[in-house]
């Protein structure tokens, strides 16, 4: 124990670092409201004609971004910390925002052939093999899919379905097919499925799977986002409000990245900034860098696995501030409060949803795992009827990095290609996404039984005219920036510093809060006794500096009790 000694506590625990370690915080003072966005005002109502017309982007007065305090963080300009969450007004909304067109999007014509000459040669094939094993049962049908075909057995009356199972093997010799999988029954057919690969995989452009009435004519549910195509030709899509969050896994050029992008542009084309906002999370720096300086945007796209836990930090307080606001206005979830400021009975600004996308849960928990893992365990049991909603992918669906108490309560999977059959279980708590074929081949599983289809695909050049036709119409303004975020991990750096309680009560007995006494006091270095001021600072435990004046300690013994939330003896 070093000289410091005296000033330690050794009977009371010293409290764990959460959001903020202590009971007070210093008060921040609100900035007033900036206006954000500067659409034109000759611009459309929203429309999804197929249209797309060229405006030249009007410069604003300032190109600086504004930090605002929206609905969480507040920004000091000079001295810039992330605060607790405050009560300020949202963007006002603008009615003459313009969305992007679905024109934008390239489509492609679908193979109608159905049955083509290799189809029915398999047909034969499965046949002769049932026979050569003495199952009694025939091929009823065939339906062929983007990527996949599946064949309806019909099983004889006595049949075990699981006969089938143990043939497997011998099916895919019998076909020559690099993999097949057996779903035995199909969900409400009295027939066992065999998909096999096709000789030629079709690929589903994105634009023919939004290009649909289903998809934009659909005011109820703004956070529907597209897919892909199943087997039968259908599109599928998947409402983020209903899920409420997913879990998106698969190796390397399995398709995961591409569908984190077809979710993200789906929803950029669908929810005005002032409707949703994004926070994302790439700590690979690279997939995710078409959606910088977005208007939806929260903070910049975050690549800084210490940053991103902040930022998964602000949106547990933010889904706080919400609940808060449901209790006092009579309101049960985020629809039903906006449905009452539509109606005129709650004097606030309507809240938008947020969409939380985190690209590689992997590189996260290497860095900063119990804190990612405790932001998302929170988030993913109460956040739903805050609107708050988390999707995380990872190319690595390893017990160690999608935890069993991350995935408890997240409900709705996605499985691309994985490796082996354990990576499939982690995903979907069976087997099936080892089979599978890569390039968007997924098992999409939101109940029981995953439903298979081939992923939507969207190139970049379509990203980016999405983002582009935004970024030239309308301004960013981040609640908060990167700066916010690494001052306040470093601040939590500074709390979990052990000496940090001794030396608070060393300079509070001593009323002596110069850097050169803690220095001689404890045997440290300059660099660290000055953050550990700095702390004492944040905390208004002493003054700010004052040049060559010494800073004045602001508390005695029983406050700093109370700001260390400790019982007085």
């Amino acid at each position: 124990m070093g000289s410091g000694s005296k000033y330690r506590k050794p009977a009371q625990e010293k409290p764990k670092v959460d959001d903020f370690p202590f009971k007070a915080k210093p008060e921040v003072k609100p900035q007033p409201q900036r206006q954000v966005f500067h659409a034109k005002p000759e611009e459309e109502q929203k429309t999804y004609e197929p249209k797309v017309e060229t405006y030249q982007r009007e410069k604003p007065e300032s190109s600086k971004p504004v930090v605002t305090s929206e609905f969480g963080f507040l920004q000091d300009q000079e001295n810039p910390r992330v605060s607790e969450t405050v009560q300020t007004p949202a963007l006002e909304k603008k009615q003459n925002y313009q969305y992007p067109s679905i024109s934008l999007f390239s489509k492609k014509d679908r193979d109608t052939n159905e049955q083509p000459q290799w189809l029915l040669d398999q047909i034969d094939v499965i046949n002769a093999t049932l026979q050569q094993f003495g199952i009694e049962g025939e091929v009823k049908s065939s339906k062929k899919g983007p990527t996949v075909t599946r064949y309806e057995i019909a099983l004889e009356p006595g049949v075990n379905v699981k006969r089938i199972l143990s043939i497997s093997d011998n099916l895919m010799m019998s076909l020559a097919s690099k993999s097949i999988r057996i779903e035995a029954p199909i969900p409400g057919k009295p027939f066992v499925g065999l998909e096999v690969p096709n000789k030629k995989t079709e690929i589903v452009a994105f634009g023919n799977v939004v290009d649909d009435p289903r998809f934009y004519n659909d005011k109820e549910h703004p956070l529907k986002v597209a897919l892909g195509v199943d087997i039968d030709g259908e599109n599928i899509y998947a409402d983020i409000q209903a899920m409420p969050h997913g879990l998106i896994a698969g190796a390397t050029n399995s398709g995961k990245s591409v569908c984190v992008n077809t979710i993200l542009v789906s929803l950029l084309i669908k929810n005005s900034p002032e409707d949703l906002k994004l926070i994302l999370i790439d700590p690979k720096m690279v997939e995710l860098t078409p959606y910088n300086d977005l208007p939806h945007l929260v903070t910049p796209v975050i690549t800084d696995a210490k940053m991103a836990a902040q930022a998964l930090n602000w949106a547990v307080d933010e889904m706080e501030r919400r609940y808060q606001k449901f209790s006092q206005s009579r309101a049960r979830d985020i629809r039903s409060f906006n449905d009452n400021v539509k109606r005129g009975l709650i004097d606030d600004p309507k809240m938008p949803y947020i969409v939380i996308v985190i690209d590689e849960l992997a590189d996260l928990m290497m860095v900063a795992a119990h804190e990612v893992e405790d932001a998302i365990q929170r988030i993913t049991q109460k956040a739903r009827a805050a609107g708050i909603h988390l999707l995380v992918a990872t190319q690595r669906p390893t017990t160690d990095v999608v935890k069993g108490t991350i995935k408890s309560n997240i409900p709705v999977r996605i499985a691309f290609k994985v490796a082996s059959f354990v990576d499939s279980t982690t995903i979907l708590d069976g087997a099936g996404a080892e089979t599978l074929l890569g390039k968007g081949d997924m098992l999409f599983k939101k109940s029981d039984r995953p439903h298979r289809l081939q992923g939507a695909y969207i190139p970049d050049d379509e990203i980016y005219a999405v983002t582009d036709y935004i970024r030239e119409r309308y301004e960013q303004s981040y609640i908060f920036e990167h700066e916010a975020l690494k001052q306040q991990a470093e601040l939590k750096e500074i709390a979990s510093d052990e000496l940090f309680e001794d030396v608070a009560y060393f300079v509070v007995d001593s009323n002596n809060a110069s850097i050169n006494s803690i220095q001689k006091q404890f045997e440290i270095g300059f660099n660290r006794a000055q953050k550990l001021v700095e702390m004492l600072e944040y905390y208004h435990i002493v003054s700010a500096s004052q040049g060559t004046k010494a800073r004045e300690v602001l508390v005695n013994m029983r406050e700093l009790n109370t700001i260390l939330g400790k019982e007085e003896n």
